[in-house]
């Protein structure tokens, strides 16, 4: 099990790595247009963590419900559906032309969307006891 505060020593080493990747691979294709940054949880320990972070931002957004959408700009299209007890839900969208779907089955399964720019896809699908963040760049 590994723990989800991390040590500097143990987030250079990926964040190097990953950076050494990128720098690999080779130049993306013209279509490739969004960049989606993606954080999920591997276990229960980090899916409580998660979710209390999902909850102390919805607390600081003065977010009531288990389920919100918030949208600046337009023609986006966003919908949660959430069956069971204890989820929580969070879609943001600013540009334009953003989809965001989300769907939430069972219970304490936490999720927050963020997408800006325009143009950025976004479907999650969430079973039980799972949580992620999920930020979305399309120019």
């Amino acid at each position: 099990m590994f723990p989800l505060r991390p040590t500097f020593r143990s987030v250079r080493f990926p964040a190097l790595a990953a950076l050494a990747l990128a720098l690999s691979l080779p130049a993306a294709p013209v279509d490739a247009t969004t960049l989606s940054l993606s954080l999920n949880a591997r276990n229960a320990d980090e899916a409580r963590a998660l979710n209390t972070a999902i909850t102390l931002y919805a607390i600081h957004r003065d977010i009531r419900s288990g389920a919100d959408i918030r949208q600046v700009g337009r023609n986006h299209a966003a919908r949660i559906h959430q069956s069971g007890g204890g989820n929580r839900g969070i879609i943001r969208q600013h540009g334009q032309g953003h989809q965001a779907n989300l769907s939430q089955h069972g219970g304490n399964n936490g999720q927050v969307i963020l997408q800006y720019g325009n143009g950025a896809h976004a479907n999650v699908h969430q079973s039980g006891g799972q949580a992620g963040i999920l930020l979305q760049f399309a120019p």
